[in-house]
C-alpha cells in the first residue's frame, strides 16, 4: 500500500510539474502569451528530478532523499555495462546514417564533429534530459521492480516515459524533435531504449549512472546524424531504421547477457 501511494505521488509530481511548464511553452508557441519558450521546455524537463526529491523525502525524510541522490555518484557498474551504455546508441546512429546514404546514393552527412563532442555531451547530460529525468525514472524503476517481473516493469516504465513526453508533440519549435515525429514511432523507440537502460541498470548492480550514460548517449545519437524528422526533411526512414536497430539490440542483449533481477537497492546508506 505504501509503495502504491509513493508511485502515485511520484507520477503526480513528475507529470504535473512538467506538463504545467510545457502548457506554458505551448501557449508561447501559439503566440498566446509572450515569454521565452526554451526555458519553459528545460524547466519542465526537470519534473522527474523534482518528483524523485519529493517522493524520497516523503518516504523517509532528508536522509532518505540525500541517500538516493548519492547513488548517482557511484561509478561501479562493470566495464561491459559502461562500454555498452556509452557507445551503443552513437554506433547505431552511425550505422543508420551510413546505410541510409548508401541506399539513396549520397555521401553520409553527420551533424556533429569530434570537436563538438565534449561540449555537446556536457550540455546533453546537464540540460538535455539526462540529469533532469534519470533520477526520477530510476526511482520509479525501483518501485515497479519491487512487485512486478522485470520485463513487465520495464515495459510499463518505458510506456510511462513515452507518455510523459506527449505535450512536446504539440510544440513545434527549432531543436525540439517531437513536433515533427510521429508519436507511435517515438513510443516504440522509447520503450526499446528503456529495455536497454534496464539491462544496464540491473546488469550493473543498479547503477543510476549507467542510466545517465545511456540517456546521454541516446540523445547524442540524435545529434550525431539527422535521425529524427525536421522541417527540411520530414522523412521517417532513418528514424524507423534507428528504432528497429534499437529494438533488435535490446532483444539480443537481453538474450546474450540477461539482466539480473535483484532486490531494489537501498535508498539510503
Amino acid at each position: 500500500m505504501r509503495n502504491s501511494r509513493s508511485i502515485t505521488l511520484y507520477l503526480a509530481v513528475a507529470f504535473g510539474f512538467a506538463w504545467a511548464f510545457w502548457l506554458v511553452a505551448w501557449l508561447i508557441s501559439k503566440k498566446l502569451i509572450s515569454f521565452p519558450l526554451i526555458p519553459m521546455l528545460f524547466i519542465g524537463s526537470f519534473g522527474p528530478f523534482i518528483s524523485a526529491a519529493v517522493t524520497t523525502y516523503s518516504d523517509g525524510g532528508l536522509h532518505r532523499m540525500t541517500g538516493f541522490f548519492r547513488r548517482g555518484f557511484d561509478p561501479r557498474m562493470g566495464w561491459s555495462v559502461f562500454l555498452v551504455s556509452f557507445f551503443l546508441m552513437p554506433i547505431l546512429a552511425i550505422i543508420v546514417e551510413l546505410t541510409h546514404a548508401r541506399l539513396i546514393g549520397q555521401a553520409p552527412h553527420f551533424t556533429m564533429t569530434l570537436a563538438d563532442f565534449p561540449l555537446s555531451y556536457l550540455f546533453l547530460f546537464v540540460l538535455g534530459g539526462t540529469l533532469a529525468e534519470e533520477y526520477g525514472w530510476t526511482l520509479l524503476s525501483d518501485k515497479l521492480d519491487a512487485f512486478l517481473p522485470l520485463k513487465t516493469s520495464t515495459a510499463i516504465l518505458g510506456s510511462i516515459w513515452a507518455l510523459w513526453h506527449v505535450p512536446l508533440f504539440f510544440i513545434v519549435t527549432k531543436g525540439a524533435i517531437q513536433g515533427y515525429t510521429p508519436f507511435y514511432i517515438f513510443f516504440i523507440a522509447t520503450v526499446a531504449m528503456r529495455f536497454l537502460f534496464s539491462w544496464a541498470y540491473h546488469r550493473g548492480g543498479r547503477s543510476i549512472l549507467s542510466n545517465m550514460l545511456f540517456h546521454t548517449a541516446s540523445n547524442l545519437a540524435y545529434s550525431l546524424a539527422a535521425i529524427a524528422p525536421a522541417p527540411e526533411d520530414l522523412s521517417t526512414c532513418r528514424l524507423w531504421m534507428f528504432t528497429l536497430l534499437t529494438l533488435v539490440s535490446a532483444v539480443v542483449i537481453w538474450i546474450v547477457a540477461p539482466p539480473r533481477k535483484e532486490t531494489p537497492a537501498p535508498i539510503a546508506t
